[in-house]
C-alpha cells in the first residue's frame, strides 16, 4: 500500500540498521551512574564508623563533618541510626 511493505523488522538489513542506531544511541546517550547516596545515608554510615557515646557528640561529629547539612538532616540520620 505504501510501497514499504517489503522492509519489516524481521528483514537482516533492518536489524542491522536498529543495531547500529542502539549502539550510537549507547554511546550518545550514556546511562545515568546509580543514584548517589543521599547525605542522610552518608551521615548515618559515618556515625555508625564514628560510633559516638551520646546524642550530643552524634550531633557534633555531624556538624564538623557535614556543616551545610541542615539539623533536621542530622537528627534523621541519627534516628535512622537508632532502628
Amino acid at each position: 500500500m505504501l510501497g514499504n511493505e517489503g522492509t519489516g523488522p524481521t528483514e537482516p538489513a533492518s536489524r542491522e540498521r536498529d543495531v547500529a542506531v542502539a549502539e550510537r544511541a549507547a554511546t550518545t546517550f550514556p546511562r545515568r551512574p546509580a543514584e548517589a547516596p543521599s547525605v542522610t545515608v552518608l551521615m548515618r554510615d559515618h556515625l555508625d564508623m564514628a560510633r559516638p557515646r551520646s546524642d550530643a557528640e552524634a550531633l557534633r561529629i555531624l556538624r564538623q563533618a557535614f556543616p551545610a547539612a541542615p539539623l533536621a538532616a542530622r537528627v534523621a540520620a541519627m534516628a535512622d541510626r537508632a532502628r
